[in-house]
């Protein structure tokens, strides 16, 4: 009998320590081979950003270890890789996510799943199926928690994603599972939505620190650490969350993985403008639209999107989470990809005057959409006069619009090719996709880093 007291926690935590890679679904086990890909390209891209690179010399200084630390040539301890690499994986807002859980579980499994793996020498079928558990257990937890507003997920139920993957790696059964959970209920940090919009960049360590957390609390469980009864309740339901409905984290349990209820992410901006950024795209594909010529553009869309309504970003990240900056560049420069948050984009004359005629405002009939649909309504008025519009119901990703396996690999080769160079980024790509077939990760974390040849 589980010690927590919550007959779901203990289902959900036997459940993470009993399944085996035979025991899951081929569809899952494919799934994941992409999801591990996609992951894996964020986070090299994300390790070009300075700041990141600066704490991956920090984390391999302090903390050696057999982890490597993609993009950078150097190895830390795994907790300490995970930090890093949660850190990467969302700078540029390219991560896979969870419109169900409203937050972004992959990369809070699959770093610590890497980290994990590559140091205790695991092999590719046991490092899959950890991260498919661990992402498991953080969407899941995301779909039961309804946060309160202002609080950004990346620090939230991610904690226990990491967590369950840490657990796994100590072999721990269903009743220490579902104790090193309630550990870790208690290490979700304190994320402030306002640091998004601010762009202030703590909110990129957000995804990192609680992969650390996380980890470090099933080790410490190991330790004879014990948390509080009811824990995730109490975190995720009564601090930073208005409620926690536990039967989320058992229904259709090993029947429906979380995993194929995922999206990917075509472009580099908060999910939330990823509808007004399809809408633009399908105005300009239906004909030339002179940017010159616009008198005001308006956006319509729910709730949450709704409130990305700063015309003004002052950085990189507070333009990614920036409706009249996403929709004014991507009428200005045809696409939304990292390059559109560019020290060079931000200052375009033209983008940050056409950000200032953006107008937000939301539609009921679309907040009541949510989150099964995501949807946007653009409208362009000319000087002239005249309009167009365009609206799309969801984004280019989701599982009922899915990104084809040619714009994935496209999307993994342009992010990774300026950190590791075309040779290896094709290479990884190849390699990753097998991993299934990898005795260990020795050969796959060697090509992404950089060839010291």
């Amino acid at each position: 009998m589980a010690r927590s007291g919550s007959q779901e926690l203990a289902e959900l935590s036997s459940f993470v320590a009993d399944t085996r890679f035979d025991g899951l679904p081929g569809d899952v086990v494919d799934r994941a081979v992409w999801v591990l890909r996609d992951t894996v390209g964020v986070i090299i891209a994300g390790m070009s950003e300075p700041e990141v690179m600066a704490v991956a010399g920090y984390a391999a200084d302090r903390e050696p270890g057999a982890a490597t630390l993609f993009a950078s040539g150097r190895k830390a301890a795994p907790a300490w890789a995970a930090l890093v690499h949660g850190t990467a994986g969302t700078t540029l807002e390219m991560d896979e996510g969870h419109a169900y859980a409203r937050g972004h579980a992959a990369i809070h499994a699959v770093a610590p799943a890497l980290g994990l793996g590559e140091s205790s020498g695991a092999t590719g079928r046991e490092i899959i199926t950890n991260f498919v558990l661990g992402y498991e257990v953080a969407a899941r937890a995301g779909v039961a928690t309804h946060l309160r507003k202002g609080v950004h997920p990346f620090g939230a139920w991610g904690v226990l994603g990491a967590a369950a993957v840490g657990a796994r790696h100590h072999q721990l059964d269903g009743e220490a599972t579902a104790g090193a959970l309630e550990v870790a209920a208690s290490y979700a940090i304190t994320p402030s939505f306002r640091t998004a919009y601010q762009g202030a960049n703590v909110r990129n360590t957000y995804a990192g620190m609680v992969n650390y957390l996380g980890m470090l609390a099933a080790d410490l469980y190991t330790l004879g650490i014990r948390g509080e009864r009811g824990g995730l309740e109490t975190a995720f339901g009564k601090i930073l969350g208005d409620s926690f409905e536990a039967a989320a984290l058992t229904d259709g349990l090993g029947e429906r993985y979380e995993i194929m209820r995922g999206y990917f992410k075509p472009y580099s901006a908060c999910r939330y403008a990823h509808a007004a950024v399809d809408g633009v795209l399908g105005l300009q594909q239906a004909g030339e639209v002179d940017i010159e010529q616009i008198e005001s553009v308006e956006v319509a869309t729910y709730d949450i999107a709704a409130s990305l309504s700063d015309p003004a970003p002052a950085t990189p990240l507070a333009g990614r989470f920036s409706m009249p900056y996403v929709v004014a560049a991507t009428l200005t420069l045809g696409s939304a990809g990292p390059e559109a948050f560019s020290p060079e984009a931000l200052s375009d004359v033209r983008i940050l005057k056409l950000a200032k005629q953006v107008e937000v405002v939301e539609d009921p009939e679309y907040t009541a959409m949510t989150p099964a649909n995501r949807p946007a309504r653009i409208t362009v008025r000319f000087q002239d006069g005249t309009e167009r519009q365009h609206a799309v119901m969801g984004s280019k990703g989701d599982p009922d619009q899915p990104m084809s396996e040619a714009e994935l690999k496209a999307k993994f080769l342009r992010l990774v090719e300026p950190g590791i160079g075309s040779d290896q980024a094709a290479s990884a790509w190849d390699q990753l996709g097998n991993i299934n077939d990898s005795a260990n990760l020795e050969d796959i974390a060697q090509v992404l880093t950089p060839s010291t040849k």
